[in-house]
């Protein structure tokens, strides 16, 4: 039996604003649901599935998950990585395209690999990693 990652899923206030958010790193729109409690939409980046669910009455992100240093402690899912040929130009282009802002610093893994960490338009972590 062989398993692979099928997809990653987010909660978010604002579909569009997620939506154009993440296209930024080339996902692109695959499915789309719709009903009166919660709008669903899925991207696509390469095998990659993002699946955005957006609830008209949500919760709030509680504080330890804003905190990258508290939130690692705390038992549960914690962030998804993009990876990269090069953190320094991913960190460029993020940067020539408003999409990040210049204090964000690259660090090096105690595994090895460069990387740096972002918030989405919701505040969720996502991890830009050299592969």
């Amino acid at each position: 039996m062989n398993f692979n990652i099928n997809h990653v899923t987010i909660s978010v206030k604002s579909i569009e604003k997620s939506v154009e958010f993440y296209k930024n790193f080339g996902f692109t729109e695959y499915k789309d649901y719709s009903d009166d409690k919660v709008h669903i939409k899925t991207l696509k980046l390469g095998n990659m599935v993002l699946e955005i669910f957006c609830y008209k009455e949500f919760e709030q992100m509680p504080e330890h998950a804003k905190d990258l240093g508290l939130d690692l402690k705390t038992i549960g899912t914690k962030h998804f990585g993009l990876g990269v040929k090069s953190v320094e130009e991913a960190k460029e282009f993020l940067l020539s395209n408003g999409i990040i802002e210049d204090e964000i610093k690259i660090n090096k893994g105690r595994l090895g690999k460069s990387y740096f960490f972002m918030k989405d338009p919701d505040g969720i972590l996502v991890e830009i990693i050299e592969e």
